[in-house]
């Protein structure tokens, strides 16, 4: 389903109780990469993002620590944001980072764990400690620090999440955030909730039929039903598939009694997708400038 765009004004008043009940739902029916590994590589890509203020973002107070990596040649370069699962960074993500880097795109990896003081998140009674509503933070926070390097283009940055980090993703597109000034999001299995909320931001969902943590399949695709026809949306369910399909180092695995397993045709299918949609929404998008200041991002009063 691909619909198109309208802009619509970003709105900051929220209920309490309407928040609380969404973290309840998102924390529980995330899911992750839990058995993915732990990601080795340091070096001259390590880099400190200071936190920012994002609404309902509880934020740390130390800097995110992140990777990114620069594709070659001179910028500026579009950027996406990369969000690991609720077992924290990993090799997983490096791997984008270098699929992006092939395709012009820079890549920033962000810890959401280390400076909030967990390793992972997975366990029912640690997902209060980090929540995709946190890493909607983290998300700002990263296009804030990204809009100060001179090799990114400021104005074409974009979030992918893996899971618990594609619950994020999806988060990233409602009103409330517009401010931000994302060019895209991407959601690989994670939930889609309240779709009354989603805004201009077009948001792309990739999932297996057979992924059963959380139901992300039939969540989005009830999303994708909702959300008005202005706004645009397209999601991609790979039927037969399971969870952390995308991650070639996922052999078959059995965690939470939920089936994680790559999948090659659907990976390299979804792979195909994802290029060509953050090169139509990303890349060669031709709009107005984003609003917000290059130095910092403040959510309107």
């Amino acid at each position: 389903m691909i619909l198109g765009i309208s802009p619509r004004r970003a709105g900051l008043v929220v209920s309490s109780l309407k928040w609380l009940a969404l973290v309840a739902l998102l924390v529980l029916a995330a899911g992750c990469d839990a058995m993915d590994e732990p990601a080795t590589e340091t070096g001259p890509d390590d880099v400190q993002i200071p936190p920012i203020a994002v609404p309902m973002a509880q934020m740390p107070s130390v800097p995110i620590p992140a990777v990114f990596k620069v594709p070659p040649g001179n910028g500026p370069f579009p950027a996406v944001i990369i969000l690991h699962g609720c077992g924290g960074r990993g090799a997983s993500q490096l791997i984008w980072a270098r699929r992006l880097n092939n395709w012009g795109y820079a890549a920033l990896i962000p810890d959401s764990m280390t400076p909030r003081g967990v390793k992972r998140v997975c366990e029912p009674e640690a997902q209060h400690l980090v929540t995709p509503l946190d890493r909607v933070g983290d998300v700002g926070s990263a296009m804030a620090w990204l809009r100060t390097r001179p090799e990114i283009d400021p104005q074409r940055i974009a979030v992918m999440g893996q899971s618990h980090g594609g619950a994020t993703a999806a988060l990233a597109t409602q009103r409330v955030y517009e401010y931000l000034g994302l060019r895209a999001a991407i959601d690989y299995y994670g939930p889609c909730v309240d779709p009354q909320d989603h805004g201009t931001v077009p948001l792309l969902v990739l999932v297996g039929g057979a992924d059963d943590w959380g139901h992300p399949a039939a969540r989005c695709a009830a999303y994708g039903e909702a959300v008005q026809p202005d706004e645009v949306f397209e999601i991609q369910v790979y039927p037969g598939v399971y969870h952390a399909f995308d991650n070639p180092g996922m052999v078959r695995t059995v965690s939470n009694m939920h089936v994680m397993e790559y999948n090659k045709a659907a990976a390299e299918d979804s792979y195909l997708r994802v290029h060509e949609f953050l090169d139509r929404w990303v890349k060669h998008w031709h709009g107005e400038k984003a609003q917000a200041p290059l130095h910092g991002l403040k959510p309107p009063r």
